[in-house]
């Protein structure tokens, strides 16, 4: 098989290139490569039989949307800190025994569904979730996440100290939520619209979350949930493992929602369309795009069937 690596050099421990395309030929495949730093878009324009991704959820969301565009299908290789899509994915375990299946009967070509978030005349799209509230406020913190050294411990475990700040401040808006007809109108201290399991630092809002079943996974979460989600935070911290409260879900295929002044917004791991608050309520409609992009796994990723039409 023909592949094209696309490898974020930075991401997590900082894979080596070289040790990347060895453990791709080594399974039987051709390959070319290149770094996310280079221009790596340009090489999809002369497209192979599967794109692949080495790096985080960053670099997995950059490939998975260039693949829509050039209609290819794409397989992930996990080396980043999160790893949220591919957990969701269940790309887990042995890198070596993942790439041999991606030429054997082992493999399983399934749809993968996207988001859309639509807002007066912008247009996005998105591969792990859209939403606001605490979530969207610890990602306009990153800085501190990355670099600041007040925080002790690893990268996840500094996120997961500043969530715990961030929620016991949250203040609770008003939201109005419409998910494919039902008004589910409240007052949160976040709202998320969500395609995969986890956000963030591997918090898992939507467990149940399926991105091959045409629906996304809507979550609100009140101010009755605020300090239970501490426990939780507290419990990873401490404890390395933790009992997430049972939150307020639906799944739909189209969300509308008027987004009140005041709150942050995200769209994946970055602030939309700022980093600050918004100054007036924003009419956001967010869309599911049912097997928009072709995920290249092994038929044990454990993903259900696709069953939207």
């Amino acid at each position: 098989m023909k592949i094209t690596l696309i490898h974020n050099p930075t991401a997590g421990s900082g894979q080596q290139t070289k040790d990347l395309v060895r453990l791709i030929t080594d399974a039987g495949h051709e390959v070319r490569h290149r770094s996310t730093e280079k221009g790596w878009e340009r090489l999809l324009q002369d497209p192979t039989d599967l794109v692949v991704a080495a790096g985080g959820d960053g670099t997995l969301r950059k490939v998975i949307l260039a693949a829509i565009d050039h209609k290819l299908p794409f397989a992930a290789i996990p080396i980043g800190t999160a790893n949220n899509i591919a957990k969701t994915l269940g790309v887990l375990g042995d890198a070596r025994e993942l790439t041999e299946t991606w030429s054997t009967s082992m493999r399983s070509e399934q749809p993968f569904d996207i988001g859309e978030v639509a807002a007066a005349s912008e247009r996005e799209r998105f591969v792990e979730g859209f939403g606001g509230g605490v979530v969207a406020d610890l990602i306009s913190r990153s800085d501190e996440i990355e670099a600041d050294a007040r925080l002790l411990g690893r990268e996840t475990d500094r996120a997961l100290h500043l969530l715990g700040e961030i929620i016991r401040e949250a203040a609770v808006h008003r939201w109005r939520v419409m998910a494919d007809g039902s008004d589910l109108s409240g007052d949160y201290i976040a709202v998320e619209v969500l395609n995969v399991r986890f956000v963030g630092p591997n918090l898992p809002l939507a467990p149940q979350a399926n991105p091959s079943d045409a629906l996304l996974d809507l979550v609100l979460v009140s101010e009755t949930d605020r300090e239970s989600l501490l426990a939780y935070v507290e419990d990873r911290l401490n404890l390395a493992s933790g009992q997430l409260p049972t939150l307020r879900f639906t799944q739909a295929r189209n969300v509308e929602m008027i987004a009140p002044a005041g709150v942050r917004l995200h769209l994946d791991d970055r602030n939309w369309p700022s980093a600050q608050p918004l100054t007036e309520a924003m009419t956001l409609n967010i869309s599911c795009l049912a097997g928009a992009a072709t995920f290249v796994g092994t038929t044990e990723t454990g993903l259900r069937k696709h069953t939207g039409s």
